[in-house]
């Protein structure tokens, strides 16, 4: 070829590679074009050819051009990353990465291109390799902003959380022109339960990038965490208006609705994003719990049996089901879907992996049985309500528990070997003659098929009462008040999305317990877990008689001294939490506030109606009437609080 036409020839390339850079990619396409009619394997050509197809959303044609250029130039790295580019768009993850591999191998890779193969490790669900390519990636460019960007994703979902928000905090107070690296610092600070710092990042965010809306997304779903449900639908509306036909979007306006009381629009937000997208079950079984809402259990049932249809391998669509037959109290028929927590990951239920036979109701009068604990700490001490049964029907018992409920345990059920939980299991169980195991929980099916059946409760956990007697005498030094009141509020996840939504629904601010804090003649003693001093002290500005922290006593460390504490009080007033189920064991007087219907399988405990619980005998339960508003049901319990202080 000719001196004049080679020259020609680059000069269109120089041309076509600055309509490329300037967007102008119909013009780059038609010059790249001619020169390749001239020159079909013009790899420069190609390339450039490639990658105005993938910038105007045509990557298949993208792929073909970059597979020519790459065939004539096989150690270039950045036609590589390229061709990985357009087969990422095409969803092909696995054949990017093995475009990628052998060059990163070799160490020809540019950075973005080792940026694009963390990419593809992310999306094949190996955060830690991605962590090495994005790392290596600002090695020879530092500041690449992808590879700062996904760094941090990386770190997150190696579960690296606190690593991850290190990282963003220092990417953005550096890079604070990244808007996606504040969109991804908003949404890890909403996973983390810091909604107003979520809140601060995603509104930077959208500030810079207005048009996108996964930032507009997380944002009004952290509004609507924060309870600002007029901002949050004023983002969504905002979110809309880019794309019309997001079921997210339809969802979360769904939620707003229905935290707003107006369900018919929560109704018709749910069923547009049906409408959508006939699979989307989130919108499907959020609808469900709208209509269970409504008192129509049935229809509920009908909409989740279409969402376990639709996804009958996804176990949450039977964990939603589930949540209706156990809080109607059908137990039997909500146990078989609620068995499906134990394939929820990431070990969702705590199961134990032990090799022993499984007890499905058999005789075990000659038998030695394990039964072992699951979930929180509240829950195996509710559910350890069915172990005298258990050790009333077994030759023996082994009762393996969370360590510190050891000693409590030990006391209470003295015929019984109690053993505490370890990872991996204490082996001193190989070398028990054991014939059944079951988890307590799993004993409900088997001892309580029916909320109808559950036996009359008793008070089965036994305290210190050494300890007790002495705690007594101690807060009764404090004042000379003849009522000594336990009070807790909050619950110990607050983290506001997914499984935990439930958790934070059940936590009250402790404000919000001042009229019943101002009651005369009355000593509160804090039974709230966790380091709430702040709180505690600013409730103290308002009242007489301050609420009483004991730090001699710390429920995360030693739950008997806790035990000990709370059989002190005369009354316990608290939220669904580890103090209630304390309480209620020991058989304390308790009065436990709960939202509306429970919410969700983890609380499905306090069924949906009534103010009795079928677990403890002494237990009150207040119910909340409204969504987010604690107001009418405090109102309730400080009225019949003035009662029992008149008795």
């Amino acid at each position: 070829m000719s001196d004049p036409v080679v020259k020609s020839q680059a000069a269109a390339l120089v041309k076509a590679s600055e309509c490329l850079s300037s967007g102008h990619f119909s013009e780059a396409i038609t010059i790249s074009t001619k020169v390749l009619e001239q020159a079909p394997k013009n790899t420069d050509a190609l390339h450039i050819l490639g990658l105005c197809y993938l910038n105007i959303g045509q990557p298949s044609m993208a792929e073909e051009a970059l597979t020519k250029a790459t065939a004539s130039r096989k150690s270039d790295g950045g036609i590589a990353n390229s061709l990985a580019l357009s087969l990422l768009a095409q969803g092909d993850i696995d054949r990017a990465a093995h475009t990628l591999e052998r060059l990163a191998k070799k160490g020809k890779l540019t950075a973005e291109g080792l940026t694009t193969l963390g990419d593809c490790r992310l999306q094949q669900g190996n955060p830690e390799k991605a962590l090495l390519c994005f790392k290596k990636a600002l090695e020879l460019e530092p500041e690449l902003s992808a590879a700062l960007v996904n760094l941090g994703e990386a770190l997150k979902q190696s579960n690296l959380t606190n690593e991850a928000l290190a990282h963003y905090q220092r990417v953005t107070a550096e890079y604070p022109h990244l808007p996606s690296a504040w969109r991804n610092f908003g949404i890890i600070l909403q996973e983390d339960g810091r909604l107003i710092e979520s809140v601060s990042a995603l509104e930077k965010c959208v500030s810079m990038r207005p048009e996108d809306i996964v930032a507009l997304k997380s944002l009004g779903y952290s509004y609507f965490l924060c309870s600002d449900f007029e901002k949050s639908l004023e983002i969504f509306d905002s979110a809309l208006e880019i794309d019309t036909e997001d079921v997210e979007i339809w969802n979360n306006r769904g939620l707003i609705f229905r935290a707003l009381g107006q369900i018919d629009q929560a109704n018709d937000a749910f069923k547009k994003a049906l409408s959508f997208d006939s699979h989307f079950n989130v919108a499907r079984c959020n609808l469900a719990h709208l209509v269970y809402d409504t008192h129509a259990a049935d229809r509920a049932i009908k909409l989740l049996r279409e969402a376990v249809a639709l996804e009958p391998e996804i176990p949450k669509a039977h964990l939603k089901l589930s949540e209706i037959y156990l809080l109607e109290g059908k137990i039997a028929e909500g146990w078989d879907e609620y068995r499906w927590r134990y394939r929820e990951p990431p070990d969702y239920a705590g199961y134990r992996n032990h090799s022993f036979t499984p007890w499905k109701g058999e005789d075990i009068s000659k038998k030695t049985i394990l039964t072992w604990a699951e979930q929180g700490i509240g829950d195996e001490i509710l559910y350890s309500g069915l172990l005298p049964e258990i050790i009333a029907l077994a030759k023996n018992v082994i009762i393996e528990v969370e360590p510190r409920l050891k000693k409590l345990f030990e006391r209470s059920f003295p015929s019984a070997k109690v053993i505490a939980r370890t990872y991996p299991a204490d082996p001193s169980l190989k070398k028990l003659d054991i014939d059944f195991q079951i988890s307590m929980c799993e004993a409900v099916p088997i001892m309580r098929p029916k909320r109808e059946l559950f036996p009359a409760p008793i008070a089965y956990l036994k305290c210190d009462h050494v300890k007790q007697k002495n705690l007594r005498k101690k807060y009764s030094k404090k004042t000379e008040s003849s009522r000594i009141i336990g009070i807790a509020w909050r619950s110990t996840q607050e983290k506001m999305v997914g499984a935990s939504f439930g958790r934070w629904l059940k936590s009250i601010t402790l404000k919000k317990f001042l009229p019943i804090l101002l009651k005369e003649n009355t000593t509160f003693i804090s039974l709230q877990y966790g380091d709430h001093h702040r709180e505690i002290n600013q409730a103290n500005l308002a009242l007489d008689q301050p609420i009483i922290e004991d730090h001699s006593i710390n429920s995360l460390e030693d739950m008997d001294s806790y035990a000990a504490q709370v059989a002190a009080m005369d009354l316990v007033i608290t939220n669904s939490n580890t103090a209630a189920h304390v309480a209620g064991a020991l058989g304390v007087p308790t009065w436990v506030i709960v939202p509306r219907l429970g919410t969700g399988a983890l609380h499905w405990y306090w069924f949906r109606s009534g103010t009795k619980s079928p677990w403890y005998e002494n237990v009150r339960i207040y119910r909340q009437e409204e969504w987010h508003s604690w107001n009418s049901v405090l109102r309730d319990v400080a009225d019949d609080f003035q009662r029992f202080l008149d008795r």
